[in-house]
This record gives C-alpha cells, structure tokens and sequence, in this order.
C-alpha cells in the first residue's frame, strides 16, 4: 500500500484532528439549530389559515434537504465518499443557513400588503 492508501479520511491520529472535529461540531450545531427554530417558527407563527399549508410545505422540504444531508455525512465519516466531498457538505450546511434564514425572515416579518396582518383580531 501506497502512503496515500493509508491516509485517514478525516484527519484522525494527526494534529488537526481534533480542530475538525470541533469545527464539524459547531457547523452541526449552527444548522441544527438554525432548521429546528425554522421548523418551530413555520408551525407556530401562522398568522392566516391560509398560509399554513405552505408553511408546513417548506418546512417539510427543509426536512428532507438536512436528511439528504446527515445520509451524506454519515456516508463522508464512514469514509464511503471522497474527501472532495467535504467541500460540498460545506456547501450544502452554508445554503441550508441561508434558506432557514430567509424562512425565518418570511415568517417573522409582517407583510404591508396583507390585510390579514395587519388587522387586528376579532373580540369573541
């Protein structure tokens, strides 16, 4: 076997194996947090009946895209993917922010065109 062969696919047994692992575990937890609190906030801050079916739509998708994900890192750690590969879970973590931040955004922001918003609820 070649020197190559015997390189470890994640950097375990050299100085910076530990730096990957608590850059990996902040990056996990930055997404994670990130898409928990998009998934609560498109559940919970449903200001029209209307928008429900589309809010639980995206956060759905935002599911199945960090699921796509974690089969993708569990792949890379278990060393079935290529090491080019890290840059791409790098990428996918950076747009899966960048969507739950714009979700978070379309949620949270009220929207001067609806009359829905910003009417103020009926006395029962």
């Amino acid at each position: 076997m070649d020197k190559q062969e015997n390189h470890p696919l994640l950097g375990v047994g050299s100085p910076n194996g530990q730096s990957n692992r608590i850059v990996h575990f902040i990056l996990v937890a930055v997404v994670a947090g990130m898409v928990l609190m998009t998934a609560i906030s498109a559940f919970v801050f449903v200001q029209r009946s209307e928008v429900w079916a589309s809010n639980s739509f995206f956060a759905c998708t935002l599911l199945l895209i960090v699921a796509a994900q974690i089969v993708m890192v569990i792949w890379y750690r278990e060393g079935d993917l290529d090491v080019k590969f890290r840059r791409y879970i790098y990428f996918t973590a950076f747009s899966t922010v960048l969507l739950c931040i714009a979700g978070n955004l379309y949620f949270h922001l009220p929207h001067e065109n609806c009359q829905v918003c910003t009417t103020p609820p009926p006395c029962i």
